[in-house]
């Protein structure tokens, strides 16, 4: 359960097909301090199973998806007790819930690009030192055709990260947020986890089956806090092209940071829908 782009296209070429779908979406780090538990590494790829991640409510529209969900941090420390990671833990009475909302403005058929909106709130009684941000893509230019021959780079003057291959089609994203680093290696190396908690700012320097990553820090997230960015994600037949859709993006992105602030504060917006209580209470095996 979590956020992860299926497939997607641009003027009818695919830019994203077959993906595994931990390298299509956000992944999170950060380091969980309580009193009762000190301190615990944490790292969240796009999906994770139930009941880890909840789904509160999704709401499907003609422009717009809105999903909300939460992680439940001690769902994860009782998955990391079973493997031995840490020691048993007396769990208190606490909060131990962070809410993710995600927006996503589809606009099919308006726009060249896709906006989606992150808002993380610590809703939990627990700090979140470190809380690092990711957006991993693994783009498949051209699908099966040119999966495995795509070439990157990454423009740090504006902040848009990209693949392209021999047909110069090309596929990119990049956030509202500044990123803090950013990475484009080989898919199968790729190897963010506990043991390394940030992205390299290196570009794999020939073509292949290549992923694109950015990393945005935040440093701490204190209970009753919250995070929010926005992800613009787009395609182009030249790399003038791909910038001038993404740059659109971004600029329609910050008119609507106000809508998107309204919902997730709404009520209907953190309501529990009846259908998911049993969903979450099942613990799935894998996401797909």
């Amino acid at each position: 359960m979590g956020f992860s782009v299926k497939e997607m296209t641009y003027m009818e070429k695919h830019l994203i097909y077959l993906t595994d779908q931990e390298y299509a979406g956000p992944w999170f780090s950060f380091k969980l301090k309580g009193k009762n538990i000190g301190t615990v590494p944490v790292v969240l790829k796009n999906i994770e199973p139930t009941p880890i991640y909840q789904l509160i409510n999704s709401r499907k529209g003609t422009k717009i998806d809105r999903i909300t969900l939460d992680f439940d941090i001690r769902e994860y420390l009782k998955k990391l007790i079973r493997r031995k990671e840490i020691a048993p833990i007396e769990f208190k009475d606490e909060n131990h819930k962070i809410r993710m909302y995600i927006d996503v403005f589809l606009r099919r058929g308006q726009a060249p690009y896709m906006n989606t909106f992150f808002t993380i709130k610590n809703n939990s009684d627990f700090d979140l030192i470190d809380l690092s941000m990711f957006f991993i893509f693994d783009f498949d230019i051209n699908g099966l055709e040119g999966f495995d021959s795509d070439s990157g780079n990454y423009d740090e003057q504006e902040d848009i990260i990209y693949q392209y291959d021999a047909s110069n089609v090309h596929a990119g994203f990049s956030t509202l947020s500044k990123p803090t680093h950013y990475e484009i290696g080989l898919t199968r190396e790729f190897d963010l986890g506990k043991k390394r908690l940030n992205l390299t700012n290196t570009i794999h320097n020939k073509p292949g089956e290549i992923l694109s990553a950015l990393q945005i820090e935040f440093k701490t997230l204190e209970p009753n806090h919250s995070f929010q960015t926005a992800l613009t994600i787009s395609g182009g037949y030249s790399k003038k092209e791909l910038f001038e859709n993404i740059n659109e993006g971004k600029r329609d992105a910050i008119k609507y940071l106000a809508q998107v602030n309204r919902s997730v504060k709404s009520e209907q917006r953190n309501l529990q829908e009846a259908g998911f209580i049993k969903i979450n209470l099942q613990e799935a095996k894998d996401c797909n």
